[in-house]
């Protein structure tokens, strides 16, 4: 048996995420494990206060209404180990890609083939990610092409058939923005094979920034701009690679970053708080549900 460890970063709590990530279908062959690495417990006031908006909205905004559903009940911690997630706390040191090696304390690496990292302030679309990416009837993925390559971080994308031939999966991918290449460490599938090329855990490096016994959400965007270095770290490790090797083996659900069929992302714990230069990331969300109620 194959398996799979599912580490989320646990700061918002919705409990949609919560709840849906735990019926996601199995792919065969695999066993899942899940885990959520605690930087605030989730009956702080400030967990549920920052929320409350979000549960009481009653208008017809789209993205405020994603929202009204992810936060449509507060969670305990009794909530959230009942659906079935492992709660481990950890000093609040940053989000991202740390909350693996702030895992790594305490499991063996080792014991799984792949890695799924998550923030938890995504909306969860589908019960049939895993089974999608890893089982036996795959979905196509978006290959980036590393001869089409444009100054540091565009590059074309084309579709291919999914033979598990990656080390990276992540979200979306959209050419256009500037930094395409670079990617988020908020919904993506990270294989054994490219932990150990990393020497066991991700890098990082230049990212001095903590907020450790802090419990509030930053209201500005620029707030913990600092941490956003660790997903460049993981991008020029990618590029490190001979022949941008790892970049051939990096694959994408869509071609709009932060938005597939399987999952939208949140910003800062909303939907709608997507302070982002991305201007398809509305359109994507209306799309998406337009496609749904067809």
């Amino acid at each position: 048996m194959k398996k799979l460890a599912v580490i989320a970063c646990g700061w918002h709590y919705p409990s949609q995420f919560y709840e849906k990530m735990l019926t996601q279908k199995i792919p065969t062959g695999w066993v899942v494990d899940s885990f959520v690495i605690s930087h605030r417990h989730p009956e702080n006031k400030n967990v549920i206060k920052e929320k409350d908006d979000a549960r009481s909205y009653s208008g017809t905004d789209l993205l405020h209404y994603l929202d009204s559903v992810l936060y449509e009940s507060p969670l305990t911690e009794k909530d959230i180990t009942d659906f079935g997630w492992k709660y481990i706390e950890k000093p609040n040191t940053m989000g991202d890609m740390e909350v693996f090696n702030q895992w790594t304390e305490d499991y063996d690496y080792n014991d799984y083939d792949i890695f799924f990292i998550t923030h938890d302030d995504n909306i969860i679309l589908s019960d049939s990610l895993f089974e999608d990416a890893l089982g036996e009837d795959r979905i196509n993925l978006y290959k980036p092409l590393v001869e089409t390559r444009v100054g540091r971080d565009q590059f074309n994308i084309e579709l291919v058939e999914n033979d598990l031939d990656w080390h990276y999966l992540g979200n979306g991918y959209s050419r256009y923005i500037p930094k395409a290449m670079t990617p988020r460490g908020s919904f993506g599938f990270y294989t054994k094979e490219l932990i150990n090329e990393m020497g066991g855990k991700f890098s990082m490096d230049d990212i001095t920034l903590t907020r450790i016994g802090k419990t509030d959400t930053p209201e500005g965007h620029q707030s913990l701009t600092d941490w956003n270095s660790s997903d460049g770290n993981f991008r020029d490790f990618l590029y490190e690679s001979k022949n941008l090797e790892l970049v051939d083996k990096t694959r994408f659900i869509s071609n709009t970053k932060r938005v597939s069929r399987y999952c939208i992302e949140g910003e800062r714990g909303f939907i709608h708080k997507n302070n982002t230069s991305e201007d398809h990331y509305i359109p994507a969300v209306k799309q998406l549900f337009e496609e749904i109620l067809e």
